[in-house]
């Protein structure tokens, strides 16, 4: 294949993951020219994510590597030292004409991930790219009141706060959020639990669909909208990468104070990532840890014309509160979690010993440290950054400073709120079993290390989405989707989540019961029937989830426990018909549907975790 025709086929590909692969390739192509003795960058694992879901799974990626010259193995692409390098430029000056003639159309560059930003006077460059669609953030400047350190952060957070207010980001942000859709699953929802409480007799929960709203808000986010990033991959080869240091050049230090330096495992490169807090940016780079993630959620409800907080925990933490208007309360909300109005969660689940946590809003700031306790005194005796005197003052003046300009409507509703809260905060609530899990985002080894994470089951499966059936003679009938191979199914879904790369069978979102059957039939010309069934089924349970398999025939049912491992039975000896089928129920609080999973495992295993084997035998 020439040159041309990649290119043509690169182009068939959408905007964004034709950007990413053409980037990723040019790369790689100048990783090589510029040290072309270097083993490592000459070979590429198949098996690594970026390589995989990058380039390979992109129409005209593979063809590239080979056009480049790399020559493919069981496990790996190879470049053979005799590749001429003048092969390589010759590719890479065709993917830049590429890259550059989609500019010149109109297309509108984005932010890369993992690149530094320069300065360019108020626009900045990414890669060679003009973005002048993205400005820099430019809040008005501090003057500093208080000499503790302490004290100095919450002046510097608050300040920061006035971000969430500019109407032109809020503008941005309100675009990227598929609101229709939410909207509209948001009134789906709110319907079904005016139906139970009417139905039922159940506690009415005093939800509006802004609260319902906040719910789907958050599921999109964390699910389609915000990527996770522990420690990224390797601009050069790809591969794994473990932090080395905090880069100190000040050409990386232009937009952000942070840019951490990670080392790549394979090829000892060094890759960068900034850790930005501009609110403009990372609506286009939509990556980072916690604080990415909570400085771009607080901006989205913001955006909704609700009022949101960005919450900040001492001991490296960060989330959002939203103003429920129904409720006449602020509600938790950790989008790297998906978790709603579960407070407690910290230090009950993730065994957090709290000391302070603040909240910051355009408008206020406050010490909201109870909300998220159920021992105040032990949390007291933990605080010795300053006096609790000192603290409250700190915040009652930073307060009265910001709200001097505002009219005396406003500053009295945001009084008699605040009021309000006050009296909330003197309550000691206790745990319900929603605030007892540990953290899920992240890696478990991250998580492990910041003791965050409870003794759990891990052990984690895949549901292949296709379904192989294995013939005698070694034909292969393949039937994809999950949904196309079963017989009968019920309130399930297949659940992917896209941070843990992880997916599973589940039962439907405020559902009390799912289920799912196969059915298994011998043609009409087979002159055998059944003789011994072996079953290979995985399910994972977690609470009191509950998951029953049942291998149904007639007037025969066998009970399959097992969730690991294989079962055989001769139970059905001599049919020439039987069902599978799997029900799901249980579980604890608002996700309980997710305490009962199906064939759950990493998204690019290449296991089978329904696995079925039948043994034939002539017909008496």
């Amino acid at each position: 294949m020439s040159a041309e025709e990649v290119v043509s086929k690169l182009k068939t590909n959408s905007e964004q993951n034709c950007d990413e692969a053409v980037r990723l390739l040019v790369k790689i192509a100048e990783n090589i020219v510029k040290d072309p003795a270097n083993l490592k960058i000459r070979s590429l694992q198949k098996n690594n994510s970026t390589i995989k879901n990058k380039i390979l799974s992109v129409k005209g990626g593979l063809e590239c590597l080979k056009l480049m010259g790399f020559q493919e193995n069981e496990s790996s692409f190879t470049l053979p030292s005799t590749t001429s390098v003048e092969k390589l430029q010759e590719v890479k000056s065709c993917l830049l004409n590429l890259k550059n003639s989609d500019k010149q159309q109109g297309a509108v560059p984005k932010v890369k991930q993992d690149t530094i930003i320069k300065s360019n006077n108020s626009n900045f460059e990414v890669n060679g790219d003009d973005l002048d669609n993205v400005k820099r953030f430019v809040l008005p400047p501090l003057k500093k009141q208080f000499t503790n350190p302490f004290l100095q952060r919450i002046e510097t957070e608050f300040h920061r706060a006035l971000a969430f207010d500019d109407k032109e980001c809020q503008k941005r942000a309100k675009k990227l959020i598929p609101l229709d859709r939410l909207e509209k699953n948001a009134q789906r929802n709110l319907r079904y639990v005016q139906t139970r409480i009417k139905n039922e007799r159940v506690q009415d929960p005093e939800f509006s669909i802004q609260d319902m709203l906040v719910v789907e808000l958050l599921k999109w986010f964390k699910e389609e909208f915000f990527s996770w990033v522990d420690s990224p991959d390797c601009e050069s080869c790809g591969g794994n990468t473990v932090m080395s240091h905090m880069s100190s050049d000040k050409s990386d230090l232009v937009y952000t104070n942070r840019v951490e330096v990670y080392k790549c495992k394979t090829c000892n490169s060094f890759t960068k990532f900034p850790r930005f807090n501009d609110l403009n940016i990372l609506l286009e780079t939509r990556r980072g840890r916690c604080g990415e993630w909570a400085n771009v959620f607080t901006l989205f409800c913001c955006s909704l014309g609700w009022d949101a907080r960005y919450v900040v925990d001492e001991l490296d933490h960060v989330w959002t509160e939203v103003y429920s208007i129904t409720q006449k309360r602020w509600v938790h909300c950790d989008c790297c979690e998906n978790a709603y109005d579960t407070p407690l969660m910290y230090e009950t689940g993730w065994n957090k010993k709290l000391t302070y946590i603040i909240a910051y809003s355009p408008d206020e700031v406050q010490d909201v440290t109870w909300r998220y306790s159920s021992n105040h005194r032990e949390v007291l005796a933990r605080r010795n950054k300053c006096s609790e005197d000192i603290l409250v003052n700190a915040l009652i003046t930073l307060r009265n400073e910001r709200q001097k300009s505002f009219s005396t409507t406003k500053r009295d509703y945001l009084t008699k709120r605040l009021v309000a809260e006050l009296i909330d905060l003197m309550v000691e609530r206790k745990p319900n079993d929603n605030e007892k899990f540990g953290r899920i985002s992240g890696s478990k080894e991250w998580r492990s290390a910041r003791g965050e994470i409870k003794n759990e089951n891990m052990y984690v499966w895949i549901i292949s989405n296709k379904y192989e059936f294995v013939k005698g003679d070694d034909g292969v009938l393949i039937v994809n989707e999950w949904q196309y191979g079963v017989y009968d199914f019920s309130n399930m879904f297949r659940k992917e989540e896209k941070d843990w790369k992880t997916v599973y069978l589940a039962r439907n979102e405020g559902t009390d019961q799912g289920s799912v059957s196969w059915k298994f039939e011998l043609d009409k010309g087979v002159r055998k029937c059944i003789d011994n069934l072996s079953l290979k089924f995985n399910y994972q349970l977690y609470e009191n989830g509950v998951v029953q398999v049942q291998l149904i025939s007639d007037n025969k049912c066998v009970d399959f426990h097992n969730t690991e491992g294989v079962v055989e039975t001769q139970a059905f000896s001599g049919v020439r018909h039987f069902t599978i089928k799997a029900t799901l129920s249980g579980g604890k609080g608002s996700v309980a549907w997710q305490h009962a999973q199906l064939f759950r495992q990493s998204c690019d295993s290449k296991d089978f975790p329904f696995v079925l084997c039948v043994t034939f035998k002539n017909v008496e």
